[in-house]
């Protein structure tokens, strides 16, 4: 997903741009989703060293880029959502708070320190990665953050994702981009290397095996691109910010719309490590040695 101001010198394939002109209060942005197979198995192939990588692209390109990782944090993986601005710098990460199903096997927890929603020229971003989207507490902690661009990179391509990608840019008066993945089968290894299961079809080399649905949402609920199950592709939108503004005048859902006198959200934002070290503070009463 990427947002670039339309100014930006062009030498190459544009994933998405910003028309700002010379006035910076500009409320038009150009929002792109790119729906792309991985190379699986094989991070070089599909990048190149991975963070730099992509810093570089955003500051080449000019765009605000959110890119879905795997992190690695000593021997802990973590299913991660990367920030970058348009000057190619890292803004920050989201680590997915809750793993889904067997996943739960593999990767481990986020905490309540990576739930960052970035003020930028273009709007206030932030992300929440596949089924952690459907966690209401989860969704109201950015919208208290006063979230306008909403990233929901998925792995779900079932029609009833859009019911909640529309859903949630209703519920937060937010512009919604979800990102999936668009695969055939020979984009991952050979069987027996790589064997799917839960299904009893021959899967030909060309069969769909995750048919995207990438989609951009406006907070009025209107699809403004997508949803495409057909191929990879771009999926490109101009984002009139006015439009938050409108959407919330009816519904602030933590705003006018809210009633705190009953019902209120208390987040933990502080990182929840395992293992503390106090030696080096004072306690009252001892000696030091």
């Amino acid at each position: 997903m990427a947002l670039v101001p339309s100014s930006a010198p062009i030498d190459g394939p544009v994933f998405a741009e910003v028309d700002m002109g010379s006035d910076s209060s500009a409320l038009t942005v150009r929002a792109t989703v790119v729906q792309a197979s991985t190379v699986f198995y094989d991070t070089p192939a599909t990048l190149g060293p991975e963070v730099d990588r992509l810093a570089a692209l955003a500051g080449k390109y000019k765009v605000y880029l959110v890119m879905g990782v795997i992190e690695r944090a000593g021997y802990t993986l973590y299913c991660t959502v990367l920030f970058f601005d348009s000057q190619g710098q890292y803004m920050g990460k989201h680590r997915k708070l809750m793993p889904t199903a067997l996943e739960r096997i593999i990767w481990g927890f986020g905490d309540g320190s990576t739930i960052p929603v970035f003020e930028t020229p273009i709007g206030k971003m932030g992300a929440l990665i596949c089924w952690e989207n459907k966690m209401p507490l989860l969704r109201t902690a950015l919208y208290g953050k006063g979230i306008e661009i909403y990233c929901a990179p998925t792995a779900d391509s079932r029609d009833i994702w859009q019911a909640s990608m529309t859903h949630i840019a209703l519920e937060g008066g937010c512009f919604v981009l979800s990102a999936n993945q668009f695969c055939l089968r020979k984009d991952y290894p050979p069987p027996p290397e790589y064997v799917f299961g839960g299904t009893d079809d021959e899967l030909s080399p060309d069969s769909v095996v995750c048919s995207g649905g990438s989609v951009i949402i406006s907070p009025s609920g209107a699809v403004l691109a997508g949803p495409n199950y057909e191929r990879e592709a771009l999926i490109s939108a101009d984002l009139d910010l006015c439009e938050i503004a409108r959407a919330k005048f009816d519904f602030d859902v933590v705003g006018h719309y809210s009633r705190p006198d009953i019902l209120s959200l208390t987040v933990k934002d502080h990182p929840l490590n395992t293992v503390t070290f106090t030696s080096g503070a004072k306690v009252e009463g001892s000696q030091k040695l």
